[in-house]
């Protein structure tokens, strides 16, 4: 009985129209045409004698034998993938376009001295950058529009594999003045919020729920919320009226001096969360994008592993 033989091309619109949920939408993902990815499963099941997808109440399902193909053949793709890039970089110095997207907590420290060091060591690399929140930036890198993105941990969706970065805490941040019986880069409980004006980002905004959460979860009644999605703008009204927010550290880093602005590790109960890298999960990073991640990578853990030095509970 000759051994069935499982095409790239049937094996990239199965994996696609799993994670897209749509024949349609996996057919754009992959620059091809519906009926072409509709022919491509189709002959993948009749390969391989068994159903891989079942339509339930709108959505796909992965038979048994569709787990196993979907998690074989994301392996079997990374791996085709990582050889031809290694091929390549074996012929080529890095250059290229590095596409990254990164949220707004970590474009203010960390993005100017990892970008520094990374164009001193790498000069002709091409970069574009984008700035927006973990949602939106997933989406580009399924779709291909990022090569990866930086994002705080969470439902990470099915076709991306996420890689931990650092752990951040948050802090409370205020005009100087502000929560005047903690002092600046102290800690300060929760509570110290009861009463006070607070800044927080929109529902869409995964720390939103959180902020929220803590809030309920502790009996903390604030006087007034305001929802406003832009770290920068938060941080300029911040700084000039008697509004506060509740800010990740890696952001607050610039503001340690207390001059314009005066932060307090928020304890009692603490609140912290993880960032990681999200690439697809069937396509290794080119080098050049994997040797710009290390550059982010590092570069976060040092401004966070700065403020051990700043005479306050080490953040980390």
């Amino acid at each position: 009985m000759p051994i069935p033989r499982i095409s790239i091309r049937a094996l990239r619109a199965f994996i696609a129209v799993y994670e897209e949920q749509s024949f349609s939408k996996a057919a754009a993902r992959e620059n091809a045409t519906q009926s072409g990815m509709s022919t491509q499963v189709k002959n993948l099941e009749l390969k391989l004698g068994t159903p891989l997808l079942l339509r339930d109440r709108k959505e796909y399902t992965l038979t048994p034998a569709g787990q196993l193909v979907y998690r074989d053949g994301q392996a079997i793709l990374k791996a085709l993938m990582a050889t031809e890039a290694a091929v390549t970089d074996m012929q080529s110095e890095v250059a290229g376009l590095v596409r990254v997207g990164l949220i707004p907590s970590l474009t203010r420290s960390v993005l100017i001295p990892a970008l520094d060091a990374f164009k001193a060591e790498f000069a002709k690399v091409e970069l574009s950058m984008l700035e927006e929140y973990s949602g939106s930036l997933m989406r580009r890198v399924l779709d291909g529009d990022l090569d990866f993105a930086v994002v705080p941990s969470g439902d990470i969706p099915a076709g991306l594999t996420a890689k931990f970065v650092a752990r951040d805490r948050e802090m409370i941040m205020g005009r100087p003045g502000a929560l005047p019986e903690w002092p600046h880069l102290g800690p300060a409980p929760l509570s110290a919020l009861s009463g006070a004006r607070l800044i927080v980002p929109s529902r869409q905004n995964v720390r939103r729920k959180r902020i929220e959460g803590l809030l309920s979860a502790h009996g903390v009644h604030v006087a007034e919320l305001m929802e406003m999605d832009g770290m920068l703008g938060t941080i300029e009204l911040v700084g000039k009226t008697d509004w506060l927010a509740i800010l990740p550290s890696a952001l607050c880093y610039a503001d340690k001096d207390g001059v314009s602005r005066k932060l307090n590790v928020l304890t009692d109960p603490p609140m912290s969360f993880d960032y990681v890298i999200v690439e697809k999960t069937e396509s290794p990073l080119p080098n050049a994008a994997r040797l710009l991640a290390e550059h982010l990578t590092r570069h976060t853990n040092l401004i966070l592993e700065d403020w051990a030095d700043l005479g306050h509970a080490a953040i980390g």
